[in-house]
């Protein structure tokens, strides 16, 4: 009779793990950070603008360091719940109040336009 508890037990034990491959995944979902940047908003920026013209355009940005204060990064972060993640920025410099240079090298926006959260 303990022989046969025994065996139930094991059998019980392995049958969730030989059914998994035929169960459906399980749903995951998709995790968006930062601030979505449309390119129509980038091509709005032009050097000598303020700071609040650029928030105007951009949005208040996902970054402010305190320790580089004329720098303002705006990121995106994309993490669907299948496939890989997908990362943009862009980094505005200032000197004092005025915007003097747009550093875009790391800037996808058609990586950006991968989300359905973001239309």
């Amino acid at each position: 009779m303990r022989k046969n508890l025994i065996f139930i037990a094991i059998l019980i034990g392995l049958t969730p793990s030989a059914c998994s491959s035929w169960l459906p995944e399980a749903h995951k979902i998709d995790i968006q950070q930062g601030n979505r940047i449309k390119q129509e908003d980038l091509d709005k920026l032009q050097l000598g603008m303020n700071r609040n013209q650029v928030k105007f355009v951009l949005g208040s940005p996902l970054l402010q360091d305190s320790f580089h204060q004329d720098r303002w990064d705006y990121i995106f972060y994309l993490k669907p719940g299948k496939g890989d993640s997908q990362h943009s920025k862009v980094s505005l410099y200032f000197t004092g109040d005025k915007l003097i240079r747009i550093d875009d090298s790391q800037y996808h926006p058609d990586q950006q336009s991968l989300s359905p959260l973001a239309k």
